[in-house]
């Protein structure tokens, strides 16, 4: 089969306007562990991306105001649980666990919820074990989110994982508290008109020569989360 990888998974970025609604901006693992030291830690790439989503967070909150709500996952682990294929990261008291330091500020900002995952996929990572509810669904329904903006890393691991599980919760009706039955025309308006867009630019993923090729990687993950219906960002507009 001939052909670059960019022309054989075409991805395409487009401007996305926020419209109306209150918005939720999504940072998936921007944490030590993978920013700066650790196993599957890469300065050279994640700092920048650190940095471009203070930056997109500033913008958003200039323009927002009180409409922009901020969900963070943040990868914790046991030690003794290991997550194949990958070593072990983010493990709970070592530091790699915690917000980037360039990054941490975000925490004490108004409208900013943390969600400590132990697994790669975050929509899972928000499930409590006991009880099955869904933090993130929970977060989404409390503010009435119509635009999810997601950024992080790594793009083909954490964030395409939690954009598609998000998807499929989309269709399945799990980020909505409007009755299927009792309100239909509600209930289809919070499925239709929730839309999921990936930040391309506020994205990246680690590179390990003869493991994880970085630049393949990232694009692949973009195609993937496209291919399964998320809208890819160039830069957007309030």
């Amino acid at each position: 089969m001939s052909g670059t990888l960019e022309e054989r998974l075409p991805v395409t970025l487009a401007p996305v306007a926020l419209g109306d609604g209150p918005v939720g901006l999504v940072v998936v693992d921007a944490g030590v562990g993978f920013t700066r030291t650790g196993n599957l830690a890469d300065p050279t790439h994640m700092i920048p991306m650190v940095h471009r989503i203070g930056a997109h967070w500033r913008a958003l909150h200039a323009a927002l105001g009180p409409r922009l709500h901020t969900l963070c996952f943040l990868d914790t682990h046991e030690a003794d649980i290991p997550e194949p294929p990958y070593p072990p990261h983010g493990i709970k008291g070592t530091g790699e666990e915690e917000m980037d330091p360039e990054l941490a500020w975000l925490l004490d900002e108004p409208r900013v919820t943390v969600i400590r995952k132990d697994c790669i996929n975050g929509f899972v990572g928000a499930i409590d074990r006991e009880t099955g509810a869904n933090a993130f669904c929970a977060w989404v329904v409390a503010h009435g989110i119509r635009t999810l903006l997601v950024t992080g890393d790594c793009t083909d691991i954490c964030v395409s994982d939690f954009v598609v599980a998000t998807l499929s919760a989309r269709n399945h009706g799990l980020l909505t508290a409007a009755d299927p039955e009792d309100d239909r025309a509600a209930y289809v308006d919070a499925i239709t008109g929730l839309r999921v867009v990936v930040l391309a630019d506020a994205c990246e993923t680690f590179d390990a020569p003869g493991f994880h090729e970085r630049a393949a990687a990232h694009h692949v993950g973009l195609w993937l989360m496209a291919a399964r219906g998320a809208l890819l960002a160039s830069a957007w507009e309030a």
